[in-house]
């Protein structure tokens, strides 16, 4: 289980196909995660400023964190999804 006091942070990205190759590459390795969305702009600025000009793949930062203990195989593990742009 992967607590606030045992977890330690994989990466962080922009792109949610890379989070999704990300997962799927820790699943895969049998490594638990947990994933953090932090959206760039709150709600209510999005509906007066709008969004023109702003990439979809830019408004949210995914964090994905590990147990402490499995951080390095973790690291190991999400290298190739990294590298492949597909």
């Amino acid at each position: 289980m992967i607590t606030v006091f045992n977890r330690r942070e994989l990466i962080a990205v922009s792109s949610q196909q890379k989070l999704f190759r990300i997962r799927e590459a820790l699943s895969a390795a049998g490594i638990a995660s947990h994933t953090r969305t932090v959206g760039a702009a709150r709600a209510a600025e999005r509906a007066r400023y709008g969004t023109a000009g702003l990439r979809q793949d830019a408004m949210y930062t995914y964090t994905v964190y590990v147990h402490r203990d499995d951080y390095d195989r973790a690291a190991r593990a999400i290298q190739p999804a990294l590298r492949n742009n597909y």
